[in-house]
This record gives C-alpha cells, sequence and structure tokens, in this order.
C-alpha cells in the first residue's frame, strides 16, 4: 500500500462481485474501481472469489474474516439486495456488526423468507416483523408462529436493518421517505455508464445467433426475466402488434426464473416462436449486443420492490427509449426520457399505444435518446455518482 493510500479513509466492502451472476456484483465492480483513488477499499466476498482484474486492484479476504479485522476500518459497507444465494451471510453480519447498509431494494420479503423463516437463524425473520417505528408487527408474527409463512409479508421487512445501521444508503428519494427515522439515509442514484460497447460486428453476430431479421424493430426486456416484469404482459401486447401487421419482434435477454420458463416454452413451441425470443443467460458483450441492437426497452416493474434498475440504467445509458411503470421510485425519472406505464385494466392498451407510436415515428425516438444521453450526462453519470459516494462516506 502506498503512503496516499494509507491516509484515505479504509474501508470494507462487503458484496457480491463477478464472476457471480447479480447486478449488484457488476455494480460493485464498477463502483470500487471509479472510487480507488479516493478511498482504502478492501473487498470481501462470500462463496466464490472475485474475478482477477478486482483480486489484482484490491485486497479480497472471504467474508469469515471480517469478525475479526471489522475494526480495522472507518466505514463497513454492506450490499443488500433480494437474492439468498448471494446475501444471506452478508444480512446476518450486518446484523451482528452494525455499519453501512447499501439497501438496493426497499422490500426485502421474500429474501428474508427464503434465507430465515425456517432454521437456525429463524430469530432474524422474527427480528425483521417490525414496522417502521419498530413495533412488532402481530399477523405477521401469528403467522410465523403457525407456520403458515407467506413469501412475501405485508412488511417490507427492512425497518429493523435499517434502524440496526449506522447509516444507509438507497437509490431514490421515495426508499428514503418510507421511513419515518431516515436521518441517517442517503440518497445516491444508481449510475448510468456502459461498461462493455459491443462492435458492430458483435451486435450483428448477436442478431444472427437469436435470428433478428434487420427489417423488424427489437423491443428489449433486459436482464433475469421475473414475474415482476411483467413477460405476459409484453408477449400478449406483442402478439397483438404482430397480428397487426407491425414488423416486430420481443426479446427477453437474459435468463428466465423458474415461474417464467412455462410461458417459455410455450412461446418456443408455438406460433410466435420466431417472434418472441428467450436469449437465457447473457454474458456482458452479448448482453449489451442486445442493448444496442435494440430500438425500444420495456422495463416495467409492477408490483415494485423499491428496487433500483440496473438494466434501467443500462438502457438510458445507451439512449434507448424506454417504458417504464408509473409506480413509487420510477416516477422520479422525467416523463421525457421514460415514458410510464400505469398498471390498471387498461394497461394493455396504453402498452400498445406507447410502442405503435414510438415505432412509427423515429423523431420521436430519436428525441427520447437526446434526452437520455442529457439526463445521464447531468445526474447519473458514474464520476458525479462517485463524487457523492465519496461525500456520504467521508461524512
Amino acid at each position: 500500500m502506498s503512503h496516499s493510500q494509507k491516509s484515505l479513509p479504509k474501508v470494507a466492502w462487503v458484496s457480491p462481485f463477478p464472476p457471480q451472476r447479480s447486478g449488484i456484483a457488476h455494480y460493485s465492480h464498477r463502483l470500487v474501481q471509479a472510487l480507488r483513488d479516493q478511498l482504502a477499499i478492501d473487498l470481501y466476498y462470500d462463496n466464490e472469489e472475485p474475478i482477477a482484474d478486482l483480486r489484482n486492484t484490491f485486497q479480497t479476504y472471504p467474508l469469515s474474516a471480517l469478525r475479526e479485522q471489522h475494526k480495522a476500518y472507518d466505514e463497513v459497507i454492506y450490499h443488500l439486495g433480494n437474492n439468498s444465494l448471494f446475501h444471506t451471510e452478508i444480512y446476518k453480519l450486518a446484523w451482528e456488526l452494525p455499519g453501512t447498509i447499501v439497501l438496493h431494494d426497499y422490500n426485502i420479503s421474500p429474501f428474508l423468507h427464503q434465507a430465515f423463516s425456517s432454521g437456525s437463524d429463524r430469530q432474524l425473520y422474527r427480528d425483521a416483523l417490525v414496522d417502521d417505528d419498530g413495533n412488532e408487527e402481530p399477523r405477521g408474527l401469528q403467522a410465523l408462529i403457525q407456520k403458515f409463512i407467506p413469501v412475501t409479508s405485508p412488511l417490507p421487512m427492512s425497518a429493523a436493518i435499517v434502524n440496526r445501521s449506522k447509516k444507509v444508503i438507497v437509490h431514490h428519494r421515495w426508499v428514503k421517505n418510507q421511513f419515518a427515522r431516515n436521518s441517517h439515509i442517503a440518497v445516491i442514484p444508481l449510475f448510468a455508464d456502459i461498461s462493455c460497447r459491443p462492435t458492430p460486428e458483435q451486435i450483428e453476430n448477436f442478431k444472427k445467433k437469436f435470428a433478428i431479421r434487420a427489417n423488424h424493430f427489437v423491443l428489449t426486456c433486459l436482464g433475469f426475466v421475473n414475474w415482476n416484469k411483467r413477460p405476459s404482459l409484453q408477449v400478449e401486447v406483442v402478439k397483438r402488434l404482430i397480428d397487426d401487421g407491425y414488423p416486430v419482434q420481443l426479446v427477453f435477454a437474459g435468463e428466465p426464473a423458474p415461474d417464467i420458463q412455462p410461458l417459455a416454452s410455450e412461446i418456443r413451441s408455438g406460433e410466435y416462436r420466431n417472434d418472441i425470443i428467450f436469449t437465457g443467460y447473457l454474458d456482458e458483450q452479448q448482453y449489451f449486443s442486445a442493448v444496442f441492437a435494440s430500438d425500444v426497452i420495456v422495463n416495467l416493474r409492477n408490483p415494485s420492490m423499491g428496487e433500483g434498475s440496473a438494466t434501467l440504467m443500462d438502457a438510458l445509458a445507451a439512449a434507448k427509449p424506454t417504458i417504464i411503470s408509473n409506480l413509487n421510485q420510477y416516477k422520479e425519472f422525467p416523463d421525457k426520457v421514460c415514458w410510464k406505464l400505469t398498471h390498471d385494466k387498461d394497461e394493455g392498451a396504453l402498452l400498445y399505444t406507447y410502442l405503435t407510436t414510438m415505432l412509427s415515428d423515429r423523431n420521436l425516438r430519436t428525441a427520447i435518446s437526446k434526452n437520455s444521453t442529457d439526463y445521464v450526462e447531468s445526474v447519473l453519470c458514474l464520476k458525479k455518482i462517485a463524487a457523492r459516494w465519496k461525500q456520504v462516506i467521508l461524512n
């Protein structure tokens, strides 16, 4: 470690990292690289060692080492998301050794249910069944006692860990405002920055691989295909577009969740198999090829988990016209940057109208793209987000 590094604030960064298949892993990879000259950062990982790029740049330690070493740091930063595969041990340490948490999802009840509703760590689930003021939620506790535990609690179940932590970082004002005691909560948006810019040849190869036609509009849903991204709604609307003669293809550019597999199988064996494409998991270069091959990106979340959306950041960074849900934290994005879909009985008709309007007007798409670029440069660029991180950590 150089003399200048010794004088920097010392930070333990506790997170998934690549090669783990997690949006938060990708986020942490980019962010620690952007902060490396401003903070002395050590990386703590669970199960899988970080990629060589990170190991060669930072000191890396297994998560279990943090109990002995945590007092050596000015700040311990825990990243919490909704995937029990990546965040179970991180949550346990954040509870045991309070520090700064990055709450990537407001509603973490699915994660807590899967990680802690049974077994030796069941008390962590009970401790999270409180409201914003820390009061026990009787119905939730009764359900726990009777073993009729819902997959998602009526509570977001994040209040307990938020109230226990020294500092909290969230990505949206809406999330901060959900907590009555929020003076220790800082808002730092996700950054929008392209980490891999595919060549024209790579984009063409992607199109060939998935039989994307040159004379068709490409509508894309990015990332892990979860049920709350409303894939069935997107399929329904695109079938109508195709039946009405619009030359479109819908690409689900990511791995389908288990409960989406039946829909994917139905499409692959049906009459729309050449028009609606499930790619499966994509590596970084193929993923960004999908982004840049797109004409319009559909990035819905209903119900919202109060999550930050890295795929939305990628769409905006690539200046793609994007349709998002008119819900909660997503209302913060300017209307001229993202068109917002209200989820009600008319959602299918509205999505159809949005898509036909966008696809029929090249000038409109160009204007939205420029608005996206301006918004990214003024609000979401990585340099500005990294500066905000340093400010929050040093305060």
